[in-house]
């Protein structure tokens, strides 16, 4: 088969799978010179194709992702729990030996987080808000620099009140890229 050929074959096919909900018939047949043609006018000797009925997909519905906030009734009138706050890993004043500057955060909240109040945790690193509050106890850094870190965790209620905060500092080592065009 040529290649003008082959590519014919190839558009058709595509022409087919993407267009057939508006075709009510294809008919394939071979020209004088050989050459497989498909086409929806019927002529003389062409061979009605059968196709199968399109394929479809349709989603299944997905709530929204929502904040911390948006599901749960605020009740900030009950009285603030206890808390006690912790930064569990990285632990303070550690080295991290990683090249891809990935870091894991985990945090331990005692009691758990008071959903119906709306408690929730802020995150910052080296003084930057990182995302919204949240009531997740884990956290992913990507890609930091290396040198040292300050890690604030602030435990906030509904209206954004600080109830209690933990900061450690930790230090990120990652290897120097080597400088090839000093080398033989």
């Amino acid at each position: 088969m040529e290649y003008a050929e082959r590519m014919r074959v190839i558009y058709l096919i595509f022409f087919l799978l993407f267009s057939t909900q508006g075709l009510t018939a294809i008919y394939r047949w071979v020209d004088p010179s050989g050459t497989v043609v498909f086409s929806d006018e019927e002529r003389p000797g062409a061979e009605l194709i059968e196709l199968p009925a399109s394929t479809t997909y349709s989603s299944p519905d997905v709530e929204p992702v929502t904040s911390m906030n948006e599901n749960v009734e605020q009740d900030t009138s009950s009285p603030v729990p206890d808390y006690q706050l912790s930064i569990t890993a990285p632990a303070a004043n550690e080295s991290i030996w990683v090249n891809d500057g990935d870091v894991t955060v985990t945090l331990s909240v005692e009691p758990a987080l008071s959903q119906e109040r709306g408690d929730g945790i802020q995150l910052f690193l080296d003084g930057q808000t990182v995302g919204e509050p949240q009531i997740t106890l884990t956290y992913q850094f990507s890609n930091l620099s290396r040198g040292s870190h300050e890690l604030v965790a602030k435990l906030i209620d509904a209206n954004g009140q600080e109830l209690l905060s933990e900061s450690i500092v930790f230090h990120l080592h990652r290897a120097s890229k080597l400088n090839n065009s000093s080398a033989n």
